[in-house]
C-alpha cells in the first residue's frame, strides 16, 4: 500500500482558457495557497494521475507544470498563515451531497490530531 504524502503543484500557462481549466482541476484536487500553488495530498500514483490529467491540456512548449513532495508540511516559510501547520492532517471530502440552499459548502474537512 502506497502513503499518502503532500505536493507542492505549481505552474504557469500561457492561454487564459487553459489556464482556468487546470486552476479548476487543481482546485477539485488540492488546497490553494496562492493562484498557481497548491497542496495536493495524493500518493505517488495518485499525483502521477493529477499530473498526467494537467498534461493533456497544456501545450508543452508553451507552459509549465512542477510538482515538488513536501516532507513537513508544518515546515514550509510562509509570509502569512500557514494551512498545513495548525491541521496536520487534512482530509479532502469528495461525497458532498448537492443542496439547494445558494450557501457554498467547503469541501475541506480539517481534523486535527494531536
Amino acid at each position: 500500500m502506497e502513503r499518502k504524502g503532500w505536493y507542492l503543484v505549481g505552474y504557469d500557462i500561457a492561454h487564459p482558457r487553459r489556464l482556468a481549466k487546470i486552476h479548476y482541476l487543481l482546485k477539485k484536487e488540492g488546497l490553494a495557497t496562492q493562484r498557481s500553488l497548491f497542496f495536493v495530498h495524493a500518493t505517488e500514483t495518485g499525483i502521477n494521475s493529477i499530473l498526467d490529467k494537467i498534461a493533456l491540456i497544456m501545450v508543452l512548449r508553451e507552459d509549465d507544470l512542477r510538482a515538488y513532495p513536501v516532507t513537513k508540511p508544518e515546515a514550509v516559510w510562509t509570509n502569512g498563515p500557514n494551512p498545513l501547520a495548525d491541521f496536520p492532517v487534512i482530509c479532502f471530502d469528495k461525497k458532498q451531497k448537492k443542496t439547494k440552499s445558494k450557501k457554498k459548502k467547503g469541501f475541506l474537512r480539517k481534523i486535527l490530531r494531536i
